[in-house]
């Protein structure tokens, strides 16, 4: 049976003793109280305080928490990347948000314990609420996917991720909030007082199918298609780490790199991520999953199970979002936590303050061993490359250019691939200091021609003692492997990674291949 017509309001009851007519309080209110709520007792004025003092603080640390977010990472230089913009749209959300679903609408009503502001200010709530809740995420979503590409993609994701199209990207989010949020003012579903009577949302009580129709809308697109593309980004990073890793394995094996310990970082990067997954989700279960519940039984379900205690709970628990999305999404983040305790170190005094080392150190670590272990096998030039590699995602429009010479490998002494990759490390360290281009000649003969099988544009083939050794490929690997070290240490803090658009490489399969030209 329909929930208006079973829940009719006793506005008039006659008392035959008094002789005289009275009227229930919601009648008194200047705004529209759903027939659903007349069925149970007014709430007790001690709760409608403990949501005014909850609200204040979830408010007051929401918005000013917001605000240091965006600050930090609008004004620190290395924080400003295509897709910390991501970041800075999620904080700037929950702080509209905050500071129009919370304090101080919110608990001015919760004091007053009725909601003052009249019917149309409780649609423009309701409204305000739908746009910047949808937003919120909306952009969950969207830091998830960006987290995918920038782990599975890493070069793809660095070179087509440019600050023109993760604005773009933001300003389809907001067009879809705002269009998913307007049709309740024309007539597809409409805003009403929450069970407390101190805040407006959806009416998810109203059985017409026209209401209906909308609340499923908002179920299906507002809460269960982002959270599977939460869910689905995270498990297609590991299986990205388990490719890539496997991949390291065979590189590490082809070269003797004995010292690349690929099975331990293996698992320690899959652990991580897979726990930053369970937070994510959890968080977001727990934000927004008691809220699409009882919506969903307001439609569904016994309508008598919503009673006011059980519609305001979900209420508090999708307001909060805005305070813990800036502690779970910024604050972990390891750069974030640097510049804002070199601008308030007194925030951390409670705490460990951030480590001065920066990711690059334990990179730059594992290159220079890494290429120590090439040095072994291709000789000694090679270890030179641990100190321009880690500065290869800087470049911004620097390329590399390998041509072969006329001359065989016994001309001036080219022959060995110690020297070959000597060429080549001087190259790279050119291109690094940001120069426009730099060649490295290759000799005619076999001991830098191309491998047996191997395509033209793999012309970087080294014979050492009869060995054949794709210098290029591993140098591919290494790459790689740091962009995509890159965004697995931002995404274990839960953050977007810090990147740069390097154009050095032409197309996702030829990811870190340097652009070959033969004369």
């Amino acid at each position: 049976m329909d929930s208006t017509a079973t829940y009719l309001p006793p506005t008039t009851v006659t008392d035959i003793s008094m002789n005289e007519t009275t009227t229930h309080i919601f009648d008194t209110y200047t705004f529209f109280v759903h027939p659903h709520w007349y069925n149970f007792p007014l709430v007790s004025d001690n709760w409608h305080y403990a949501i005014g003092v909850f609200i204040s603080i979830v408010g007051i640390i929401g918005i000013f928490g917001n605000a240091t977010v965006i600050y930090i990472f609008s004004t620190t230089k290395n924080l400003k990347t295509p897709s910390n913009m991501f970041i800075v749209n999620l904080a700037l959300s929950d702080m509209i948000f905050s500071l129009v679903m919370g304090f101080p609408l919110l608990t001015i009503s919760a004091f007053n314990k009725k909601w003052i502001w009249g019917n149309t200010a409780c649609e423009l709530y309701g409204l305000v609420g739908g746009i910047f809740g949808l937003m919120s995420i909306t952009t969950l979503s969207a830091i998830s996917v960006d987290r995918y590409y920038a782990i599975a993609h890493p070069l793809r994701a660095a070179r087509n991720m440019t600050r023109k199209k993760a604005f773009m990207m933001i300003c389809i989010v907001w067009v879809w909030s705002l269009c998913a949020s307007l049709p309740p003012l024309f007539g597809w579903g409409r805003y009403v007082a929450e069970g407390f009577q101190t805040s407006c949302t959806f009416d998810y009580l109203t059985t017409t199918p026209n209401n209906r129709t909308y609340i499923f809308f908002l179920y299906l697109f507002g809460f269960a298609a982002p959270l599977l593309v939460i869910a689905l980004s995270y498990i297609l990073i590991i299986r990205a780490l388990k490719k890539h890793e496997r991949k390291m394995q065979q590189m590490a094996a082809k070269m003797k790199v004995d010292d690349i310990k690929a099975n331990q970082e293996k698992t320690k990067a899959e652990v991580k991520v897979a726990k930053v997954a369970i937070i994510i989700v959890f968080f977001y279960m727990l934000s927004w999953s008691p809220y699409a519940t009882v919506a969903l039984i307001g439609q569904f379900g016994p309508a008598e199970w919503v009673t006011p205690f059980l519609s305001e709970l979900p209420v508090m628990l999708a307001k909060a979002s805005a305070m813990h999305n800036p502690i779970v999404y910024a604050l972990s983040h390891p750069k974030f936590r640097e510049a804002l305790y070199k601008r308030a170190p007194w925030i951390f005094c409670c705490c460990e303050p951030p480590s001065k080392a920066t990711p690059r150190t334990s990179k730059a670590t594992n290159v220079s061993r890494t290429m120590s272990g090439l040095s072994d096998t291709v000789g000694g030039a090679a270890s030179e490359l641990s100190s321009c590699v880690s500065n290869l995602s800087d470049t911004r429009e620097n390329t590399l250019e390998m041509r072969r010479t006329g001359k065989n490998s016994n001309d001036q002494g080219t022959g060995n691939s110690s020297q070959l990759i000597q060429g080549l490390v001087q190259a790279l360290v050119g291109v690094t200091n940001q120069q426009n281009r730099q060649v490295v000649y290759l000799p005619q003969n076999q001991s830098a021609q191309q491998a047996q099988g191997a395509d033209q544009n793999n012309v970087f083939v080294v014979d050492n003692g009869g060995q054949k050794i794709d210098i290029k490929a591993y140098l591919q690997e290494i790459i790689a492997a740091e962009k995509i070290a890159d965004a697995v240490k931002d995404t274990e803090t839960n953050s977007v990674e810090m990147r740069n658009e390097p154009s050095t490489s032409q197309d996702e399969k030829e990811a870190s291949k340097v652009e070959s030209h033969h004369v």
